[in-house]
């Protein structure tokens, strides 16, 4: 050997691995040189020490194994299993006689159920932690599978007496663990009432705060019902009814102070449900086309007060469907006044919309939608100069028709005067 020769990193660490190599082969008790025996027992002859083990440490062996312990053992290593050392469970090192038999648990793990379950350890426990237990699953074998809130309890809140977590069984019935709520209950006092042990008579596994099993047949609860309390319709803690109702739909033997305050003196009748609902009060059906007056037009969007006055929900002197004035007699007086328009507001206008309307001036008295007066006004109050009187009207409001040229233009016309009878007298339709 050329002792001259340069140590590089890559030289050292191969003489360090064969020194090492050499020294364990030469002291190891029974180890021979031609590997006959080694601490591990029995191994493939074809599995090199440098699979688990590096030049660098011996021990511990490498993170990651060359070795297929799956393949080889017939045991995978998941979970804790991948980082738990090996001398954990090969107590000797003898991997070809492990102190354990790979599908055994008890083997490593204490058995703290005590022999009392039946079921193999992967049924509760993974190999990530024997702690992380998924309890639902566990449960869903036995006869208390876990529903509502008893999936959130812990396991401990009720397998109270199982120290050492052995989990023997318990009591399936509610009251062997809610007793205590059985007799605390306030709202309704059970024990005075009389009621039975079975919970589930009347409450769910989600929550105590109600009780969506109770029959309440005799009046169903539907709607808004649903989410009263026991305390809205009946005296406690007897559950004795604050009101009788003598059917389903007798909702005024509850409501009536809600009738007397909407319907009093209307003659309206008791029976509620003809125009109202179970879900609100607010969203009254009423049937209008059934009486003399059908809504239609804009009457369709207004609120029931607009036009009946609490609480007789009466039209008062509403004489029929053309009595418009007997709502918009204000509307009829602001526009018209002491004009000779008729009072009847559907000669004229439609129930859509006041304007534009319908009135026939053309036609009937003088023409401004069509001859010499067409697009040469802007509102009625152009001609029509007394706002509460439309009989008032002018001729001499206009620039075309001021004095100074008229005069001058009819200078020659017998009987001229500048008046807007005059006007009309020669010009009855606005000709020229």
């Amino acid at each position: 050997m050329n002792f001259s020769t340069p140590r590089t990193p890559e030289r050292r660490r191969a003489l360090t691995w064969g020194l090492l190599m050499a020294a364990v082969v030469l002291m190891a008790p029974g180890l021979s040189a031609q590997g006959v025996s080694n601490p591990h027992g029995e191994l493939p002859a074809d599995l090199d020490c440098s699979a688990c083990h590096t030049p660098d440490v011996w021990s511990p062996a490498r993170a990651e194994l060359a070795f297929s312990h799956g393949s080889e053992s017939g045991f995978l290593l998941t979970g804790a299993h991948v980082t738990t050392d090996c001398s954990r469970c090969h107590l000797e090192l003898r991997f070809d006689e492990p102190e354990i038999r790979a599908t055994d648990c008890e083997s490593c793990h204490l058995d703290i159920h005590e022999g009392r379950l039946l079921q193999p350890c992967a049924t509760c426990h993974e190999t990530q932690s024997f702690f992380d237990v998924d309890g639902e699953a566990a449960h869903a074998v036995t006869a208390f599978p876990l529903t509502g809130a008893h999936r959130q309890a812990t396991c401990e809140s009720c397998h109270i007496d199982d120290v050492g977590g052995a989990f023997g069984g318990v009591e399936t019935e509610c009251v062997s663990c809610h007793l205590d709520d059985y007799e605390a209950a306030v709202t309704v006092d059970h024990v005075a009432g009389g009621y039975a042990t079975d919970c589930t008579d009347c409450h769910s596994a989600i929550g105590w705060s109600d009780a969506p099993a109770f029959d309440h047949t005799d009046f169903e609860l539907l709607g808004a019902h649903r989410n009263l309390r026991c305390a809205s319709c009946h005296s406690i803690p007897d559950l004795e009814p604050l009101q009788q109702a003598s059917s389903p739909d007798d909702c005024v033997a509850c409501h009536q102070s809600d009738f007397d305050g909407e319907h009093a003196d209307s003659g309206f009748p008791t029976t509620c449900l003809e125009c109202h609902n179970v879900d609100t009060w607010d969203d009254a059906d009423f049937d209008h086309g059934a009486t003399a007056f059908p809504l239609v037009g804009a009457h369709t969007d207004g609120e029931c007060s607009d036009c009946h006055g609490p609480p007789q929900y009466l039209a008062s002197g509403f004489t029929g469907p053309s009595d418009c004035a007997a709502c918009h007699q204000s509307d009829y007086d602001k526009e018209h006044g002491a004009s000779p328009v008729p009072l009847d507001c559907l000669g004229c206008h439609t129930e859509t919309a006041w304007t534009p309307s319908t009135f026939d001036h053309d036609g009937q008295y003088f023409p401004i939608y069509s001859g010499e007066h067409r697009q040469e006004w802007n509102s009625c109050a152009d001609c029509h100069i007394a706002p509460a009187d439309f009989a008032v009207v002018s001729c001499l409001t206009c620039h075309e028709h001021r004095q100074a040229k008229m005069d001058d233009e009819h200078k020659d016309e017998p009987g001229y005067t500048y008046t807007t009878a005059g006007c009309l007298a020669c010009h009855p339709r606005g000709n020229s």
